[in-house]
């Protein structure tokens, strides 16, 4: 584009409206999308030449006229000798197109590696989800992230999962980073279980923690871990516990308490010091002048866990009277009780394998959750032997009387709160990624209104933030559809989708319960339909029968 051409264009976004500036954003995404997907081929196009002209380079210097693969590989035994082919060769391919793409692009050699690598599976093994990114339905650093984490896949699979994912990807609107990670590493688990087992061996093997000091700024140092998720999520969970074991009235942010508890497990303590002026001063919190403790024998907080569908769990008990860490996962139960393996998810972390998750669970605490138990919203339960009854005698039901109360209630039950939770992977604003164990469910239909009850078809997570800016920005308004799906509009009318892929894609036995097999209206579908199969059959064998009278044996 040339730059009179940007300038004219920059004018006149200055006179447009922010619902004009909006479509205005989704074309330079789709554009750069585009631009992205040319890069990565122009690297994998510039690595092809000068990998030919190695092996041109290499065919030269051993006399042969002509090099192969198999002679570039053998060069490569000669740096094992205390030869280095570097000094025969000069530089090979994938090093010439390093040292080019870094300075091209102003780019580290790790970034230039990442970009070649990347280039060579758009071209070579992912070529429709490369088309994905050329047409923008994703993003450089999703198409980036497919290629890390398929890396382990086995490469007569690669084709398998190109054509799963742009399967998933097309049939689904833009999705946060979370829930595409989660699509991303379902769809590889599903095509080759065998690199889901590979991957745990290397995250197993790749731990690790340096500390160094900050070069910004004196007296201060940097901490960073690279861990499996199972850990990093019982540490984490061990951080909130210790930060919010506190007194309300401790001066430190949370963040600071999260790290003076890492400091404390590092000398040894379990328990975080209170800094409140009343701890401080050595003001007694109990009758006996004793500083109150947790109660060892507490147990950690029940989490939420779907039965026939998917299996939720707390963290396991915590000793020496700690605070209680809880984590969160959800797992079928056909995978707890070894039955498949299929994935689990573990919030805030996303997929984990299902050996991992059943070690998790050994000395959880678990809680089992069915899809009826979102199905407050009807009176399709409970009618079971009421034949030759008044119809409204249904509402006399002690189970209708109970969910009709629930309904009523503000505050969803323990058990639809997990349903709704297991059913989803994070907040359900568009792109936002926060973990859904520490969403808010929010009335879709505000609580109190027509239609406002608490049930699964009018509850979503939303983060707080979110949740805070739904509720007092009328402008935005949100939709719910019986399947789950959630909608975010604009002020300016702009259609958001909230939850392309969910939980209840992960975990299929989520999703909403089909119509029972006694609802009246289906029952008549299906005897007409039956009639019609049944008469098919009669005149089938009629036919038959004739068949076999005008012709018998031997035919």
């Amino acid at each position: 584009m040339s730059t009179g051409m940007l300038l004219e264009q920059l004018r006149a976004d200055e006179d447009h409206r922010a619902a004009e500036l909006i479509e205005v954003l989704h074309h330079c995404v789709a554009v750069s999308a585009s631009a992205d997907f040319r890069m990565l081929q122009a690297v994998s196009l510039i690595h092809d030449e000068y990998e030919e002209d190695y092996l041109a380079t290499v065919a030269a210097a051993v006399g042969s006229g002509e090099a192969t693969p198999q002679t570039i590989s053998a060069t490569a035994m000669l740096g094992r000798a205390g030869d280095d082919p570097r000094g025969r060769y000069g530089p090979n391919g994938l090093e010439k197109t390093i040292a080019e793409i870094g300075a091209a692009l102003t780019v580290t050699p790790a970034r230039a590696r990442e970009l070649i690598v990347a280039g060579s599976v758009m071209r070579n093994q992912l070529p429709f989800v490369g088309g994905m990114l050329a047409i923008g339905r994703i993003d450089l650093p999703r198409f980036l992230m497919v290629v890390k984490r398929s890396e382990l896949v086995d490469q007569e699979k690669m084709g398998s999962l190109d054509t799963a994912l742009v399967g998933e990807i097309e049939n689904r609107g833009p999705m946060s980073m979370t829930r595409f990670l989660t699509m991303l590493d379902a769809t590889i688990a599903r095509t080759d279980a065998g690199a889901t087992r590979r991957r745990r061996e290397v995250v197993a093997k790749d731990r690790a923690i340096t500390v160094r000091s900050d070069r910004h700024t004196p007296g201060q140092a940097r901490m960073s871990a690279t861990l499996p998720a199972e850990h990093a999520a019982a540490v984490n969970a061990r951080l909130d516990a210790m930060a919010a074991d506190v007194h309300d009235e401790d001066p430190r942010t949370r963040a600071q308490r999260r790290l003076d508890g890492l400091v404390a497990l590092a000398g040894g303590h379990t328990v975080l010091e209170c800094r409140c002026q009343d701890c401080l001063s050595g003001t007694p919190d109990t009758a006996d002048g004793t500083v109150a403790q947790p109660d060892a024998s507490d147990q950690p907080e029940e989490a939420a866990a779907p039965r026939t569908d998917s299996c939720d769990a707390s963290s396991a008990q915590p000793r020496d009277g700690a605070p209680r860490p809880t984590f969160h996962i959800v797992v079928n139960l056909s995978t707890l009780l070894a039955r498949d393996d299929d994935p689990a998810f573990l919030d805030g972390h996303g997929v984990i394998d299902a050996a991992t998750a059943r070690a998790l669970l050994t000395e959880a605490h678990r809680s089992y959750v069915h899809t009826d138990h979102g199905n407050t919203d009807d009176h399709r339960h409970g009618d079971h032997g009421h034949k030759g009854k008044d119809k409204d005698d249904r509402w006399h039901n002690p189970a209708h009387a109970r969910r009709a109360r629930a309904e009523r209630r503000y505050k969803p039950g323990r058990k639809l709160a997990e349903l709704i939770r297991c059913g989803e992977l994070c907040c359900t604003f568009p792109g936002c990624t926060n973990p859904v164990w520490r969403a808010d469910l929010d009335h879709t239909t505000p609580h109190g209104k027509a239609s406002g009850r608490t049930n699964r078809r009018n509850l979503k997570p939303l983060c707080r933030f979110h949740h805070r800016f739904k509720t007092f920005d009328p402008g935005w308004r949100d939709y719910q559809d019986e399947m789950g799906t959630v909608f975010f509009q604009s002020p300016d009318g702009h259609m958001y989708l909230g939850n392309a892929y969910t939980g209840r894609d992960l975990f299929t036995s989520l999703a909403p319960p089909e119509q029972p097999a006694d609802q009246l209206a289906r029952r008549r579908i299906d005897q007409i339909r039956s009639r019609r199969a049944e008469s098919a059959k009669r005149a089938d064998k009629r036919e038959i029968d004739r068949w076999n009278a005008e012709n018998p044996p031997p035919f």
